[in-house]
């Protein structure tokens, strides 16, 4: 697919993902950084293994960032400890060059993906701890911030291809 063809569909896949969706997305981003940290380490490229560690981080650092804190606050807290640990693991690996620490990161990332892969396959009317719920979720999702306040395509380098 031609560089702005892909950039349009993933432009328009982010824009219209709900908040889980988009939580997946920058979860398996961060999860590919840090797999291809892990072969260029194997391949004795350390400087594009760094530049792939960093982005990573960059990912972890906006799903921390855009945290909505007042949803669900012992919730929050609790997935912003967990991604805060992939984000201390990802930064020992990068300066010591750590492959346990990685291992750890790529491990716990992988988990995460397959819990929001698992929320994202549920259908709209689901029973949630007791609860019926029927249609989009609520814009306070405890993770993230309702699209309006969170831009998941910024100006800046963050990008959820690498």
């Amino acid at each position: 697919m031609p560089p702005s063809a892909r950039d349009n569909y993933l432009e328009i896949e982010v824009r219209t993902a709900t908040p889980q969706k988009l939580h997946l997305m920058l979860i398996e981003s961060a999860l590919r950084s840090a797999r291809r940290a892990r072969e260029q380490w194997q391949l004795k490229q350390d400087e594009q293994a760094l530049g792939s560690l960093i982005h990573s981080q960059e990912v972890l650092n906006e799903m921390i960032t855009g945290m909505d804190r007042e949803a669900a606050p012992d919730l929050t807290g609790e997935v912003a400890g967990v991604y805060g640990f992939i984000f201390r693991s990802l930064v020992r690996a990068g300066h010591r060059h750590d492959e346990k620490a990685l291992h750890d990161a790529i491990r716990i990332l992988e988990i995460e993906r397959e819990t929001w892969r698992q929320l994202c396959e549920q259908p709209a009317n689901t029973h949630v701890a007791g609860h019926q719920h029927a249609g989009p979720p609520s814009p306070k999702f405890p993770v993230l911030r309702s699209s309006e306040s969170f831009d998941p395509l910024p100006t800046g380098g963050l990008s959820l291809e690498a």
